[in-house]
């Protein structure tokens, strides 16, 4: 993958996209695939990111659809344009077939977190559980639970200085995929009686520190 969302794995649906998180195939270029067009394209190669982008802001999802099965006629292991393809099933509401695309790169590369991530967005958007589909590598998924909080309480303790939201959410972003947002941790803080929260209505302001009594 080319880069990683530091602020929040949830994608909110359907309108966030997640064009940002494709797989680098070692054997693909990290750039649609540069074999010879096909006799019978309707999109010159050379054009084809041009095209993508064009029909990603139309929210063509269809022809991105016809766009990537072309890519991929031409050069099956473009890894690139079948997560791209996935994308463009997911936001047609085909997540049969993205979930199918998704499994064929998870065995390729069973421990890269961006196609496992999008693969529980998918499972998510679907309805369908975790246990609906065939793993290679399980990913560790993370519930706003009171151990979470707990977690909080203890970077907190007596003598640590306040902190901001995003210090805290970020704790917890590299141990797993979250299943809650920077948002719902603030929300989550500010009706914990352990904790003072100053600037609740702003997520970019919030500071969180812990209700020191007396005898401490």
């Amino acid at each position: 993958m080319t880069q990683k969302i530091k602020k929040n794995n949830i994608i909110r649906f359907p309108v966030e996209r997640i064009k940002g998180r494709r797989p680098a195939s070692s054997v693909s270029p990290e750039t649609p695939s540069s074999a010879n067009q096909s006799p019978d394209s309707d999109w010159p190669q050379n054009e084809w990111a041009d095209i993508e982008d064009e029909l990603w802001a139309k929210e063509d999802f269809e022809a991105l659809i016809r766009l990537h099965q072309q890519q991929l006629a031409d050069c099956p292991e473009d890894n690139f344009a079948r997560f791209s393809i996935a994308q463009a099933y997911f936001f047609n509401y085909d997540y049969d077939k993205a979930l199918e695309t998704l499994h064929y790169l998870h065995k390729k590369t069973p421990d890269d977190p961006d196609v496992l991530y999008f693969i529980i967005e998918a499972l998510l958007a679907s309805g369908k559980t975790q246990d609906e589909f065939d793993w290679v590598v399980k990913p560790d998924i993370l519930n706003l639970t009171e151990t979470v909080m707990d977690t909080c309480y203890n970077m907190l303790k007596p003598g640590y200085k306040a902190c901001s939201i995003d210090h805290l959410f970020n704790i917890f972003y590299e141990k797993a995929y979250l299943m809650f947002t920077p948002e719902q941790l603030l929300a989550a803080l500010a009706n914990d009686g352990r904790f003072l929260v100053h600037h609740p209505e702003s997520l970019e302001q919030a500071e969180v520190e812990i209700i020191r009594h007396p005898a401490e």
